[in-house]
């Protein structure tokens, strides 16, 4: 297993740049919202609440490189935030989403 987040590769003299990004927070703060309207640039009022981890990804060019956006989705309800060690492993960057105008207990 490759320690470093980021992973280049060289296949056929093109670059690829690989990152993991992983979004968290609690059920219904917008973490889907945010990544659909990144990959699609769609926007939706309602979503259905994520289960266990989703998977995206989405290549770009930037500074010369090939690069390509690993992006996991997790679900916010209580009974999987077991899981959440085992897959930000190794990620690039870690988005923490969560609402504010939410009363904290």
């Amino acid at each position: 297993m490759n320690e470093n987040p980021e992973e280049t590769v060289e296949d056929n003299s093109i670059n690829l740049t690989r990152h993991k990004i992983v979004f968290v927070g609690d059920v219904s703060v917008g973490k889907t919202a945010i990544i659909k309207r990144f990959i699609d640039n769609q926007y939706k009022e309602n979503y259905e609440p994520s289960i266990g981890v989703d998977f995206c990804s989405k290549s770009l060019r930037g500074n010369g490189k090939n690069i390509k956006l690993q992006i996991w989705d997790s679900a916010g309800q209580e009974r999987y935030k077991s899981i959440i060690p085992s897959y930000i492993r190794n990620s690039s960057i870690i988005f923490v989403v969560f609402d504010v105008s939410s009363k904290i207990y």
